[in-house]
């Protein structure tokens, strides 16, 4: 009774939070005009189409561009690759709009990939785009968990006991490992020897650069060597994709679900659109297109005066009637493809019962520490046993109902599980390969208890070892905290975006930038980021540097740069620091760099919360802390 319990309490949360999300979105539509759209980057006009052509799978493309018009930003500067969208035609066309994803975003030039077939009719005119959101997740988190809480004695029923505490996990014998990674280090070969032990579930707790995922790579090689299939997932497709990329040459049957504008382009070849066009039945499912897009440029060529009623209406229906063919063999392809992989790889959200039917002996979850419990269910349903990867020092999942993440949707399973695994089911990895050790030390005082340890290869190096890139007062250092006390620097808030802008900060980031740049670090090894969404669109405004990444914490989580930049932007005398009370973040936006972190703060304001006044003793005692003054503006 208990579990049914739960399971309806999260189906109540998540309810509120697709409201929440839905109320959001339609709040923008509402109170912003289409000018205020177009410079949130949430909306671009005036399109035109250059082409319509075909991509894997069959699927329609159709490319837009816009002429530059001097604007500050380019027009899809907010765009980016594997986004949903709705694709406005010009009047008179036949449909009117139809949902897509980006498939390839520049600045003045998009291609999206139609989720239907191409347009009947195309009319005269320019395009729009606007940037959409989806149900799709939803409803399959809402499946998921009705599935959880309905089970009965089958593996799934066994955990979700035990992953409410009303039954003990089990541990097997294994066997005798033979890694398949021999550089494993000693945490790392603990952590893979207690996930293979796992009879129900293991937690592998992985913090920044410490090779979580590299671990879960060489759990997924061993069970699929011993003749399991697995389902490997994560919350993000990046995190996906990392995964992908290192089970690369491992001479596993690997296949990679998800639209193909959301794979990396170095990793489509595993994606399963690109294994259906390699399949001898694709044949067929070509034929069938091209006798459709045949039919649809006679249609076009006639033209409606040329066509009686009648006859325009059993076109129509034939062209649909090829389309649906196509498609039903294409998916039969599809799902004969996923029952002979060893690995299937997907996103939590993007998995459809439709095509994975389940059987999994084991689900690899990574970045676990980052989705809510009911996403995490959705492959849950699918496997007999799973291992989790995540940190929860880092950044939880984005909610946007505070109400149901008061009530319990921002607890996350990996939370849960951390009180409910006995120790032997949980493993901490502790040498990190990306950070300086000073870099490292503060975050693991703070976070780890002090337990990280640097790898040899990354203890002391700086930006002014890199090949090319002088030694500096910057560069030579791993660690800067540059105190704009004093300066005048005032925070603003930003009605449009509803978020917190510096100028002042932000200037300065660029001068420090600037000195970086000139000490001849490549603006590719750089990151330039911020808490705040205003913050980072004014410090897109201000510069235009190819290569060079400027972003949001939230977003750069599970990244990593040579140099980062990281400006803090609450400058206030009632010492507020908002949202960066949630010290995790700040935990993730000291641990992206490499070898420099500029960290850029109001010593004064964020100094009165006592996680950052920490910080700044611990930049006082390593000899970072300098003044805003030593970078005048010129």
């Amino acid at each position: 009774m208990a579990g049914r319990e739960h399971f309806d309490k999260l189906l109540r949360l998540l309810e509120m939070e697709r409201l929440a999300e839905k109320q959001e979105n339609l709040r923008e539509l509402k109170r912003f005009p289409l000018s205020t759209r177009e410079a949130l980057g949430k909306t671009v006009t005036g399109l035109l189409i250059e082409g319509v052509g075909t991509g894997l799978g069959g699927m329609p493309l159709v490319t837009l561009s816009r002429e530059p018009r001097g604007e500050d930003l380019a027009p899809f500067h907010a765009m980016s690759q594997g986004d949903n969208a709705l694709l406005t035609f010009p009047p008179g066309s036949r449909p009117e709009d139809c949902e897509g994803t980006f498939y390839k975003v520049d600045e003045y030039r998009a291609t999206i990939a139609l989720n239907g077939p191409e347009p009947a009719q195309l009319g005269r005119g320019l395009c729009q785009v606007d940037l959409l959101g989806s149900d799709a997740t939803y409803r399959r988190m809402k499946k998921a968990l009705a599935t959880a809480g309905d089970a009965r004695k089958n593996r799934t029923a066994v955990l979700r006991e035990i992953f409410l505490g009303e039954t003990a996990p089990d541990r097997r014998r294994t066997r005798k490992l033979r890694l398949r990674n021999e550089s494993l280090n000693e945490f790392q070969q603990e952590a893979v020897r207690r996930c293979l032990a796992a009879s129900d579930a293991a937690l592998v707790h992985g913090p920044p650069g410490t090779g979580k995922t590299t671990v879960l790579v060489e759990i997924i090689r061993q069970a699929a060597g011993a003749g399991e299939r697995v389902l490997a997932t994560a919350p993000s497709n990046i995190a996906v994709d990392n995964i992908l990329e290192k089970l690369q040459g491992s001479g596993l049957r690997l296949v990679r679900l998800g639209h193909p504008a959301r794979t990396l382009e170095s990793l489509r070849h595993a994606n399963l659109s690109a294994l259906v066009e390699e399949d001898p039945g694709y044949q067929e499912v070509a034929e069938l297109d091209a006798w459709r897009e045949r039919l649809v440029k006679r249609r076009s060529r006639f033209g409606r005066g040329q066509l009686g009623y009648e006859e325009r209406q059993e076109r129509d229906r034939e062209i649909a009637k090829l389309w649906r063919q196509a498609r039903d063999i294409e998916a039969d392809i599809m799902r004969r493809i996923i029952a002979g992989a060893q690995v299937v790889l997907s996103t939590h959200g993007g998995l459809s019962r439709g095509l994975v039917k389940g059987g999994f002996d084991l689900v690899a979850l990574d970045e676990a520490s980052q989705a809510t419990e009911p996403l995490s269910w959705v492959p849950l349903t699918m496997g007999d046993r799973a291992v989790f990867a995540g940190d929860s020092m880092q950044l939880p999942p984005t909610i946007y109902s505070q109400e149901a993440a008061a009530q319990g949707l921002a607890t996350t399973l990996f939370d849960r599980l951390k009180d409910i695994l006995p120790g032997p089911l949980q493993s901490l990895l502790r040498v990190q390969y990306r950070m300086h050790e000073t870099i490292m030390r503060f975050s693991s005082q703070q976070f780890y208890a002090g337990k990280l340890i640097a790898h040899e290869s990354v203890a002391a190096h700086t930006a002014a070892e890199l090949p090319g890139v002088e030694a500096t007062d910057l560069t030579s250092a791993p660690l800067t905290f540059v105190d704009t006390a004093g300066a005048g620097f005032s925070e603003s808030w930003n009605e449009l975006l509803e978020s917190r802008e510096n100028l002042g900060e932000a200037k300065l980031a660029l001068r420090l930038l600037e000195k970086v740049l000139a000490a001849g670090v490549a603006p590719r090894q750089i990151a330039l980021i911020a808490p705040y969404v205003a913050q980072v669109k004014l410090l897109k405004s201000l510069t235009r540097i190819p290569g060079l990444e400027i972003g949001s914490v939230d977003g750069f989580q599970g990244r990593e740069k040579e140099v980062t930049i990281v400006s803090l932007v609450r400058d206030n005398e009632a010492g507020a620091v908002g949202f960066l009370s949630d010290v995790r973040r700040m935990n993730v936006a000291m641990t992206r760099a490499r070898r420099l972190l500029v960290v850029i703060g109001n010593s004064a304001t964020i100094g009165r919360h006592p996680f950052y006044a920490k910080f700044i003793d611990y930049a006082e005692a390593c000899g970072a802390h300098r003044s805003s003054y030593e970078w005048p503006e010129i």
